[in-house]
């Protein structure tokens, strides 16, 4: 019998973007909108169905949400309200990553921890007279880790989740934002020197003859498999293998970080320590 995954409210970002812009309805046009939004948001989450997406059989949920995606992004065209400007249409696949990859981590047995808003990136010793620690946080789109910790600094004590998988998901990613997300990457792992970091993009706006792999950032997974000049022609659909990879690659990621957690004398069975698999 599956674990059953139950989200945590805080961090289904487009749920509450769309409740607080209902929360906030003036009028009897704008109140119907966000209920017929509401009504194909849980349509869309309906399709979610948690064997199929343990199992990684992704066609059905990609199908829900890039269907529910083309309809929010026809929405943010024709109503100031739901602009780009207020992230929502972009709300929607960090959400939808966060509900496949907290279901998949439940059926394997394996910790459900993330965070997204303030996430830790960077931690450094004090250089003022009190001492202790400064703390660096991101709002980022998702992170996980497998435990919290506590560190001291002047303000008090104060929790975070420990980095393992960072992730920034775009809709499209040019060479500027590449390099500033490979920057973000290198100061996580100043601090985090474990910690993966992987940009998930539905489009990409660079040239592929450039080696990448040289520099922080551990993959890059464009929904699409489009750069942004042909989905401006004819945009593909969102493709079910590439968040199935997505999934397959966390699940795997977090079960071996979760096995080099176990006691040294467990590790010392088959004679390695550090990548005990």
């Amino acid at each position: 019998m599956l674990q059953v995954f139950n989200p945590e409210d805080g961090l289904l970002s487009h749920r509450n973007n769309l409740l607080q812009k209902s929360r906030l309805s003036d009028d009897a046009k704008h109140q119907a909108l966000c209920q017929e939004i509401g009504s194909r948001y849980d349509e869309y989450v309906a399709a979610l169905r948690a064997e199929s997406v343990a199992a990684g059989n992704l066609v059905d949920a990609v199908n829900a949400v890039g269907g529910y995606l083309d309809f929010v992004k026809d929405v943010e065209k024709a109503n100031l309200r739901f602009n780009w400007r207020s992230d929502f249409a972009a709300s929607i696949l960090p959400e939808f990553i966060y509900r496949i990859l907290g279901i998949s981590l439940a059926a394997n047995g394996l910790p459900q921890m993330f965070s997204t808003r303030d996430s830790i990136v960077e931690v450094t010793l004090s250089g003022s007279v009190g001492g202790g620690w400064d703390v660096r946080r991101k709002n980022q789109d998702l992170c996980l880790g497998l435990r919290r910790e506590r560190i001291v600094h002047q303000s008090g004590e104060e929790e975070f989740l420990v980095p393992l998988i960072a992730m920034e998901v775009k809709t499209n990613i040019d060479i500027n934002k590449l390099n500033g997300l490979d920057f973000s990457a290198e100061r996580l792992k100043r601090t985090f020197p474990t910690s993966k970091y992987f940009l998930i993009t539905e489009t990409i706006d660079f040239s592929l003859t450039q080696n990448y792999a040289s520099g922080s950032v551990d993959e890059i997974y464009t929904l699409r498999k489009q750069v942004r000049s042909q989905a401006r022609r004819n945009k593909r659909p969102l493709e079910s293998d590439v968040f199935a990879q997505l999934q397959f690659d966390v699940v795997e990621i977090v079960k071996k970080a979760s096995a080099t957690m176990g006691h040294v004398y467990d590790r010392l069975e088959n004679g390695k320590l550090i990548n005990a698999k």
